[in-house]
């Protein structure tokens, strides 16, 4: 088996998760690392064994290196599209951390870079890597639901704005120079692209949409001149050009105890899908049980509705005890559980452009969306797919100002 040797640059809390992933993913190595800010980077190094040699503060120093296969982009909203095509234009296959981006726009230029650069491009999408989603898509694509006509996508904290209520999570997240936007961008991803996915990536048509920003802040959590610049709630609802509508509900916090879950209706069923893969799924599990920057790690859970011989039935699947039980069956199915193990299949080859996932399609699309509710309210009106695409406004940074200079981005 070829070893992959891989890089990361940003090593902040979410870089945590993704070494717990590599660890665990055979003909994987992590050979270098990179961030801005190096006492950070150093502990880095210190926690995972790195020599200081291989310990950057400048990815463009990093990205000299003739020894690395691919590079794994950990680093915020709007870095990613300026970071991740740097590192296609070297000539690095890039997995980037969800979203793609802030805004379409910014997704567009990061998908398109794949091609133009000749290189393999993966985002990080861990709803779409379990039973949970695979099964719904195979009841879907076997006409189990019947004619599609509504799905719901649904996210919901009771208080978890990072950065200001999760104080472990960086600041990053709240603002609106960096982190771009909220929960939708945030989180919504991971909602979304699965709703999508399930019912075989239906195109946008219209969509109409609000966000706010109006759930209190304490401003004893506002400290050194630390401005809350995004929303803490983004809802919309759209029309898919096969014939669905799609309610999008997603908040970091909400004077509310349950909204719901995400689901999907049609003529002859239903499904509820409960407890969605947010985290990483089961590879991000530390040796205590516990995931890097998370409480704990839900099972998810998919719920059937529908009729047998004429009577109403409900079918409850508990994906995490079905899951682990089809990977001692079917050990061939390892790649589709996780967005690492598949995007390091695809590097090697053992999925191709036919077989994989389609993750950066899947990633914009679900841009489309996002950027459709924002674009909406800004007009005050409904948006189409053609209004977004054409009307969307860049967010990524340009300039990006560090303790030891200036990175000035070319995209």
């Amino acid at each position: 088996m070829k070893e992959i040797r891989i890089a990361i640059i940003g090593t902040g809390m979410i870089s945590h998760r993704h070494m717990t992933i590599w660890s665990k993913i055979p003909g994987t190595k992590i050979v270098a690392a990179c961030d801005i800010d190096e006492k950070k980077l150093k502990l880095w190094g210190e926690m995972y064994g790195f020599d200081e040699k291989d310990l950057y503060i400048d990815f463009r120093e990093m990205l000299k290196r003739d020894d690395i296969d691919a590079i794994d982009v950990c680093v915020h909203n709007n870095l990613h599209t300026p970071v991740s095509v740097a590192v296609m234009r070297a000539g690095f296959h890039c997995y980037c951390e969800k979203p793609m981006a802030a805004s379409y726009i910014d997704s567009k230029i990061l998908y398109d870079a794949q091609k133009k650069y000749g290189v393999k491009l993966a985002v990080q999408i861990s709803s779409i890597f379990n039973l949970q989603t695979r099964y719904a898509k195979k009841l879907v694509d076997e006409g189990k639901l019947g004619k599609l006509y509504h799905a719901r996508s649904v996210g919901h904290r009771r208080e978890g704005r990072p950065g200001l209520d999760m104080p472990d999570f960086s600041r990053d997240f709240i603002s609106k120079e960096v982190g771009g936007h909220g929960p939708l961008t945030d989180l919504g991803i991971y909602h979304i692209a699965q709703m999508l996915y399930i019912m075989g990536m239906p195109e946008l048509e219209t969509i109409y949409g609000m966000s706010s920003a109006d759930y209190f802040i304490d401003s004893r959590l506002l400290k050194d001149g630390m401005e809350y610049g995004v929303e803490d709630l983004s809802v919309g609802l759209a029309k898919l050009k096969n014939g669905v509508s799609l309610d999008i509900y997603e908040d970091w916090a909400m004077h509310i105890d349950d909204v719901g879950p995400s689901f999907i209706a049609g003529s002859h069923g239903g499904i509820k899908l409960i407890d969605v893969d947010t985290w990483g799924g089961e590879l991000s599990l530390q040796e205590d049980g516990t995931v890097v920057g998370a409480d704990s790690a839900p099972t998810p859970t998919l719920e059937f509705f529908g009729y047998e011989d004429g009577v109403m039935i409900s079918k409850v699947i508990d994906c995490g005890v079905n899951g682990a039980k089809e990977s001692l069956m079917n050990p061939a199915i390892f790649p589709f559980n996780d967005n690492q193990a598949h995007w390091t299949a695809y590097l090697r080859g053992d999925l191709t452009d036919e077989t994989r996932i389609d993750t950066p399609f899947i990633a914009l699309e679900t841009a489309l969306l996002s950027d459709g509710i924002f674009l909406s309210q800004k007009l005050n009106r409904s948006v189409t797919r053609d209004e977004i695409c054409s009307m969307s406004e860049s967010m990524a940074i340009r300039s990006q100002k560090t303790p030891w200079g200036v990175i000035d981005y070319d995209f």
